[in-house]
């Protein structure tokens, strides 16, 4: 054994000093390189098919320490341990050919061990002889196709022994792993209480495959997201696109419906939170979720099923709002004829995408009209969504036009500090089309100027708010 190990040494040490040899010619390098890394991967390639046939003739010849001693080794896990043993199991007693392949050096241990993954796949029907034409005609390409391929090809080298009950097996195969899918799919949410909420799940491959064509269809661009200085990844676009979906779904108005009613979402706020912005909102019917931010309650409360449950004091409730405090269908028909799609300047998204914002926010006592509605995509609704905590110069503003009714969008001063009014090109190219193409500089919308409004309006008691409620949500009959 100690002979064995200096022999190896020495092996390895020569190597070491052909490395330490090498001169300043680059020619001449490039191509001692080039030779002394494909010797190290003929000899690495070696080396692992020595080991695998020791660990054969250990499993032989009963050697029980020497097979526990790879399974518990920590230069391994115990899944790669496992699958050594099986793998120098199947290389040296149903796939020779491929073994002598490793042990010459002219196959690497990732391609022997996808070629013997392949051909694990391969039906039990086939005889010895078949089974060694297989292992032929895929060592014939290990010099063009790597693992992956080889994979691949190893698994359908049945087509070529067999063709015609090929397409018998695949039919079986294809119903099976169908089944199996279908019995394996799950969708799984679950909050992470942190403010997100983790989604896992399968689904069969056709069915995957549907949803990441619509999901496809819904992504926003890049360029969707450079007025929020937002640089999101493709992941990320896609979660979005995931909302779009299912915004997309609600406003249809098809869902059906749940205990005696549409999908809805009931939360709890109290004074303070409505009026201030300062604290978190719960969600009923998740105790152990930490609550929503109260500036996502508030637009999801512009054009959602959402209930809120105003609560003042110890939990005494003031006042239950009313679904129809939200866009009617009529409205919403005429935000979408108005607006035709997410009306913030350069996006893209289409009505359906999108939900209707109140400019002057319901919880500010914002009437639900056309004449307070815009129709925004969830992004761009959570980008303009005023937020009492801040001041409204460093926020984006929305005006509608006095004259066309079409909205303008006033930047903020860190985006644009003299905080010029953009208007979306589409509004720009419907105006050319009739004939009165707008200036670009014009000055904002008459009315609520963004620079002339006051922010110390002061906040609304109890009562006001309570009346102002009953004017938004309905009287409660």
């Amino acid at each position: 054994m100690s002979d064995l190990r200096d022999l190896g040494q020495r092996y390895f040490a020569a190597l070491w000093d052909a490395v330490g040899t090498l001169d300043g010619d680059a020619a001449r390098t490039v191509d001692r390189l080039g030779g002394l890394v494909a010797a190290v991967t003929e000899a690495e390639a070696q080396l692992a098919g020595l080991r695998l046939r020791l660990l054969h003739e250990a499993k032989l010849a009963a050697a029980e320490a020497v097979v526990e001693g790879v399974r518990q080794s920590v230069r391994t896990t115990p899944a790669q341990a496992t699958a050594s043993l099986r793998l120098a199991q199947d290389l040296c007693d149903r796939f020779p050919l491929v073994g002598a392949a490793l042990n010459d050096g002219t196959i690497s241990l990732a391609q022997a061990d996808a070629i013997v993954s392949g051909l694990r796949k391969l039906p039990g029907r086939l005889t010895r002889a078949e089974l060694t034409r297989c292992e032929e005609e895929i060592l014939a390409h290990v010099g063009t196709l790597g693992p992956s391929e080889l994979r691949v090809l190893a698994a359908r080298l049945v087509e070529i022994i067999d063709p015609d009950q090929a397409d018998v097996d695949d039919a079986k195969r294809l119903a099976r792993e169908e089944a199996a899918a279908h019995r394996g799919r799950f969708l799984r949410l679950a909050p992470d209480y942190h403010g997100s909420m983790r989604i896992t799940g399968q689904l069969p491959f056709a069915d995957a495959a549907l949803l990441t064509a619509q999901l496809d269809a819904l992504m926003p661009a890049a360029a969707a997201y450079l007025d929020s200085g937002e640089a999101p990844s493709r992941d990320a676009r896609r979660a979005d696109a995931l909302v779009l979906l299912t915004q997309k779904a609600a406003n249809t108005g098809t869902l059906p419906r749940h205990g005696g009613d549409r999908p809805q979402v009931h939360v709890t706020l109290d004074l303070d939170t409505l009026t201030t912005g300062l604290g978190k909102v719960g969600l009923i019917g998740a105790d152990d979720v930490d609550g929503l931010p109260a500036g996502e309650v508030r637009r999801l409360a512009c054009d959602a099923g959402i209930i809120p449950v105003v609560l003042g004091g110890p939990s005494r409730l003031l006042d239950v709002g009313r679904t129809y405090r939200t866009f009617t269908p009529g409205l919403r028909a005429a935000l979408v004829q108005r607006d035709g799609g997410c009306a913030f300047p350069g996006c893209t998204a289409t009505p359906a995408c999108c939900e209707a914002h109140h400019i002057v926010p319901w919880w500010q006592g914002g009437d639900t009209r056309l004449g307070n509605g815009v129709l925004l995509c969830p992004h761009h609704h959570r980008l303009v969504e005023p937020d009492p905590l801040q001041s409204e110069a460093s926020q984006w503003q929305v005006d509608l036009d006095p004259v066309t009714g079409l909205p303008w969008f006033t930047p903020p001063r860190h985006i644009d500090p003299a905080r010029r009014p953009r208007q979306h090109r589409r509004f720009r190219l419907q105006q050319i089309r009739a004939g009165t193409p707008p200036c670009p500089d014009d000055d904002p919308p008459d009315g609520d100027h963004p620079e002339t409004d006051s922010s110390d309006a002061g906040r609304p008691d109890l009562d006001d708010l309570i009346r102002r409620s009953a004017h938004i949500w309905g009287d409660g009959t």
